[in-house]
């Protein structure tokens, strides 16, 4: 099985704006070098980045929520993953992947960030490679590390990307070659 890239994102964005693309760009050069790519299931980014893997010939999953039982899940997913609520796709989520892309998103994007950043902290889940990619994570990162609001395991964890091709560098890098 391969290495598994959760992307996380906002459920806005649509075809033609710059966030979908940049998502749909991540997506395809993730498939491209070996890895799953999971998401949320629904639209925007995580429409975007499945129907980049999908389209590259990768391998996707969706994780959707019994909670928004009136979304239809993305058409770009290879495998669909039902939860009960947010709490379990969220951790699902997070459990079924090796690294993490952060995109730009809302308060459900910082959210997922955070639960990562602290069950790593906790140590209930082992420190893996978090990517922040794109706005706003540049100015918000440097905000938090300027008011010690994150942690040493934290700072470690995550790297800045300038574009798609380089987060892929660093999860190469950091996960190794997807099998």
């Amino acid at each position: 099985m391969s290495a598994s890239v959760a992307v996380f994102g906002s459920s806005e964005p649509r075809a033609g704006e710059p966030a979908y693309d940049l998502a749909y760009r991540t997506g395809r050069a993730l498939a491209q070098s070996g890895f799953t790519v999971v998401t949320g299931g629904y639209g925007g980014v995580m429409e975007a980045a499945s129907r980049g893997a999908t389209e590259a010939g990768g391998r996707t999953v969706g994780v959707v929520s019994e909670v928004f039982s009136t979304r239809v899940p993305n058409p770009y997913l290879s495998e669909t993953v039902t939860s009960r609520d947010l709490y379990d796709r969220t951790r699902f989520l997070i459990d079924r992947s090796d690294g993490f892309v952060v995109l730009s998103g809302q308060a459900g994007t910082l959210a997922e960030l955070a639960w990562v950043w602290a069950l790593a902290r906790a140590g209930v889940l082992p420190a893996r490679p978090v990517v922040a990619l794109g706005a706003p994570w540049p100015d918000l990162l440097d905000l938090l590390e300027q008011r010690d609001m994150l942690d040493p395991v934290a700072l470690e964890m995550t790297e800045r990307a300038a574009d798609e091709n380089e987060a892929v560098e660093i999860l190469r890098r950091r996960l190794g070659e997807p099998r």
